[in-house]
Parts: structure tokens; C-alpha cells; sequence
């Protein structure tokens, strides 16, 4: 038996309720398809690696990348390993501009702009 703790946490009318309470996963794979079957294991593991990936694609739109350079990225993907992040400064920021007000444009441009004087 292994139990773990799940707690959560819940505004109800202005008031934050809180509970908790342990719950026997089993201790392994072998024990968790021997509680659970076979299948819910499986469609468990499959449903939350679907919202990992979701979330590695999001970030990887975010960052400006297209769908084929993310395809790609995603094929050498596996569920439990982190993808390694390489953050491009200009794709970000190109991907997010429409997202800014002609102020927040402007106020960037300045900045920008200012710091290539340097």
C-alpha cells in the first residue's frame, strides 16, 4: 500500500475551503494495473502526456515557432522527459506583438531603439 496525499483547495463565497486525504495509487505500475486494470492506467498516463504535449506546443507557438519546426520538436519528444528550451528573444517578441496596444509597441520600439544607440 502506498498512499499519497492529495490536497485541494476551493474559494466558496468569498471563502477558501481546503481538503485533503490520502488515496492508494499503489506502489508501482504492476500494483496500480493490478488496483485500476490495465486500460484506466493507460488512458490516465495518455490523457495527461496529451495536456504535457498541448503545453510544450503552446510554448513553442508562443515562441514564434510554425507547425512543421514543431512537429519536428515534438517527434523526438517523450512523455517525462523535459524539451530542451531554447528561448529566442526576437521570435517571442515578434510572436507577442500583436498581443501589445500601439502604446506598449511604441514604448518597446523606444526602448529598443535606445539601446542600439549604445
Amino acid at each position: 500500500m502506498a498512499l499519497t496525499e492529495i490536497k485541494a483547495t476551493k474559494k466558496i463565497d468569498g471563502v477558501e475551503k481546503t481538503a485533503a486525504v490520502a488515496y492508494d495509487f499503489g506502489a508501482d505500475l504492476p500494483e496500480s494495473i493490478d488496483k485500476f486494470g490495465a486500460d484506466v492506467v493507460f488512458t490516465n498516463f495518455k490523457r495527461t502526456a496529451v495536456i504535457t504535449a498541448q503545453a510544450a506546443i503552446r510554448r513553442m507557438l508562443e515562441g514564434g515557432k510554425g507547425e512543421e519546426e514543431i512537429a519536428t520538436t515534438m517527434q523526438s519528444w517523450k512523455p517525462g522527459v523535459a524539451l530542451e528550451r531554447t528561448v529566442d528573444p526576437v521570435a517571442s517578441l515578434v510572436g507577442k506583438w500583436d498581443s501589445y496596444s500601439p502604446e506598449e509597441q511604441m514604448e518597446i520600439l523606444k526602448k529598443l531603439k535606445a539601446k542600439s544607440k549604445k
